[in-house]
């Protein structure tokens, strides 16, 4: 689902045909599709590891899990709709862009919030683990610092400078996908 859900991402970079008379010109004029992209992958491809880590630690999956999953995968798939928005919005007026910016950043501000509830609830089952793993270590506190960037980012955007938004969920989406070890994410066990 999530592969499905990042190939759908590029569907929302076009140009017109009009526009292939100074198509030089056009591509570049879509940077804000580039942007939206590249934060949405990045946003799904570290969702994905997170994913898979959590999914790998455990030994049985139960009913309450597999809901929050569906949750989770649903929130996932519904990521290319706010991300054509906020790549559109930036090219139309103040307003699009300040409600554009919340829409993105409350559905990846879900996400984060559905795989944080996943993490905590296989974290106090210890009879879904394999073997004795540990319960996550300041998981709390290392899983706030995405949902407090996402509650920045939307403020900002909101009332000081949509673009600042964007950047800020960029780099949200850079730090839990690019760096080793999933640095932000929770983790059970090693």
């Amino acid at each position: 689902m999530f592969a499905i859900a990042i190939t759908l991402l590029v569907l929302e970079i076009n140009i017109d045909p009009e526009d292939f008379d100074h198509l030089w010109r056009a591509v570049g004029e879509e940077w804000p599709s580039y942007l939206a992209y590249v934060t949405s992958f990045l946003i799904v491809g570290g969702v994905w590891l997170a994913h898979h880590r959590l999914f790998s630690h455990l030994r049985y999956i139960d009913s309450t899990l597999m809901r929050i999953n569906i949750l989770l995968l649903m929130v996932a798939a519904f990521l290319p709709f706010p991300t054509g928005l906020l790549a559109e919005a930036f090219d139309a007026s103040r307003e699009a862009e300040r409600t554009a910016v919340v829409v993105y950043g409350l559905t990846a501000g879900v996400i984060e919030a559905l795989l944080g509830v996943a993490w905590r609830y296989a974290s106090a089952n210890p009879s879904l683990h394999h073997g004795d793993a540990p319960p996550p270590r300041g998981a709390l506190r290392r899983h706030g610092f995405p949902a407090f960037v996402y509650g920045v980012a939307i403020i900002s955007g909101v009332l000081l400078f949509p673009y600042l938004a964007a950047v800020l969920y960029l780099l949200v989406a850079a730090r839990a996908a690019l760096t080793p070890g999933g640095v932000g994410r929770l983790t059970l066990g090693n």
